[in-house]
């Protein structure tokens, strides 16, 4: 029987103490599930509007393909505001997250996204292949290290342009889906700011994501989500906030209402991140480990770099254009 951490004990008691928690939802391969009714005529609940003024054509990914969903959809999310986030915030959500992606071998549209070096000219690259990753690098222009001893690769990888505060955006995006219908009306101003292509507007100060990592191998093709709210009666937490666990990471994101979050105002806050599943074997890959993201930048950042750390079995090098009697 494995023993649980006192700290992630105490995060378990803290959450049941203030939270009412959701089903939660598990997306495998082969599932389809639609959020919300498919009765006639549909409401927008981002953009307020009805059928026919607006239109409910294409299938709206409940979260972005990127993740690897491809069962989870909404009914109530027009085609215009499908388009405006599609092109928008979940670009920079994205970049933002593709390095991860990468590495947790989430397969897209596309399949696993490959990181390689910007620019049209020849570089290094990671992809992933039914048999496994392979880095690419070029004697002028290292980008890895290998420690043999303790079986690391140790580099950092290259992250695509993205503005901090619509990345955000997109991962709220993801919660104000989630939420019940009754719920919307605590968070009107929420959904008109991920709308507003303006990302300099002020919204709300303090905007912590919770992003926690979980060594070892994890699945690629499970994806858990959970909507937790304040239970009646609690003042000191903020509202809401879901969790959202695929590969080897759980974002913990928080859903500003400024009706309901009016109680905490100017108050200073030190939430505990919500307990995760442990490692495969904490041993041998330690356990997991969090760290607060700030993503409220409203500027663009460009040429970021991503430092990771892999363990590994066993790694062949190759020499491109040689074969292996000739290296």
């Amino acid at each position: 029987m494995t023993t649980l951490p006192a700290a992630s004990v105490a995060a378990a008691e803290f959450y049941a103490r203030n939270y009412d928690f959701a089903e939660p939802i598990f997306l495998e391969p082969g599932k389809k599930l639609f959020l919300g009714s498919d009765e006639r005529p549909r409401h927008c609940r981002f953009c307020g509007k009805n059928e026919p003024e607006v239109t409910f054509k294409d299938e709206a990914h409940a979260l972005p393909a990127a993740f690897g969903n491809t069962g989870l959809f909404s009914n109530y999310e027009c085609d215009v505001c499908n388009h405006l986030f599609g092109e928008g915030i979940e670009n920079h959500l994205g970049n933002w997250s593709k390095p991860m992606r990468t590495l947790s071998r989430i397969k897209g549209r596309s399949g696993v996204p490959t990181i390689k070096k910007p620019g049209p000219d020849k570089g290094w690259r990671v992809e992933y292949s039914d048999t496994g990753f392979q880095l690419t690098e070029y004697e002028n222009e290292p980008f890895f290290e290998i420690d043999e001893g303790a079986k690391q690769l140790r580099f950092k990888l290259h992250r695509d342009t993205y503005i901090p505060i619509a990345a955000l955006k997109g991962l709220v995006k993801i919660g104000l889906t989630l939420i019940p219908d009754v719920e919307t009306q605590h968070f009107r101003e929420t959904y008109d700011w991920i709308r507003d292509a303006d990302h300099s507007r002020n919204f709300v100060k303090k905007f912590p994501v919770l992003r926690t990592f979980i060594p070892g191998p994890m699945r690629n093709d499970l994806i858990v989500l959970m909507i937790m709210r304040r239970r009646a009666g609690v003042d000191t937490v903020p509202y809401a906030f879901f969790t959202f666990g695929y590969g080897n990471e759980v974002l913990q994101v928080f859903l500003p209402s400024i009706p309901q979050d009016k109680c905490i105002a100017g108050k200073s806050l030190n939430l505990p991140p919500f307990p995760t599943p442990g490692a495969p074997d904490p041993v041998r890959h330690g356990r997991p480990k969090t760290k607060i993201e700030d993503l409220t930048g409203r500027e663009p950042v460009k040429g970021e770099k991503v430092p990771i750390v892999l363990g590994f079995d066993s790694v062949s090098k190759s020499i491109p254009g040689k074969t292996k009697n000739e290296a």
